[in-house]
């Protein structure tokens, strides 16, 4: 009995559709046998309390069926799953796939992997909304020189100021993260600095603030 398995990538994607890429169907039909490479995840179990949950490796890609069902050989030996190693044969299907190399350089647009980029800026945002279970209340965008912070502070709009004064109670993070959990301000991200907006908890719309 084989001491791992393939993760559905699909099932990631709708947790985390701002973060998680995975190529699409109509890019994986492109793939070539022989001519392209392609990342899976392998889960695990293991009594080593730091071992990870899952190894991601890369597949070289000998061949598919009329099944949709894809074989080929794995490119490197796993750290941690002892049953497996280069050289042994995989199968898999395209909802395993969470990436994908192509030797001849694939000319295809990728609509997600741009989206997925446009929201890797990070953002303030309240333990509110990551921990606490509030929704997204109130945004506003202020210059910062590091080129990787988009400007935005995102909010409950419920914090006290007691709970604002303590730094812990704020964190540094992608977009993308906040916007798996409310992403109902999306539309509102290249708004300019100095923008700053606030949701009307009976409409869900967004007022902006003179």
């Amino acid at each position: 009995m084989m001491s791992w398995r393939l993760e559905n990538a699909c099932e990631i994607r709708k947790e985390a559709p701002y973060t998680f890429y995975k190529p699409s169907d109509n890019i994986i039909d492109l793939f070539i046998p022989g001519e392209a490479a392609v990342k899976l995840m392998f889960l695990f179990e293991s009594d080593d309390p730091e071992a990870p949950c899952a190894e991601r490796m890369w597949v070289i890609l000998e061949s598919v069926d009329r099944d949709g069902n894809y074989s080929g050989i794995l490119d490197n030996d796993p750290f941690y799953i002892k049953d497996l190693k280069a050289g042994d044969l995989i199968t898999f299907r395209k909802e395993h796939i969470i990436q994908y190399y192509i030797f001849d350089e694939l000319n295809v647009e990728d609509p997600l992997s741009e989206m997925i980029e446009r929201f890797t800026k990070k953002c303030f945002v309240s333990n509110h909304i990551m921990k606490e279970g509030y929704k997204v209340g109130r945004i506003y965008r202020e210059y910062g020189e590091d080129e990787d912070y988009s400007g935005w502070t995102i909010m409950s709009n419920y914090e006290t100021q007691e709970y604002v004064d303590d730094s812990n109670n704020l964190q540094y993070i992608l977009l993308g993260k906040v916007l798996n959990i409310d992403d109902s301000f999306i539309h509102l991200l290249e708004e300019s600095v100095g923008s700053e907006f606030v949701k009307n908890d009976m409409t869900g719309d967004y007022s902006q603030n003179s």
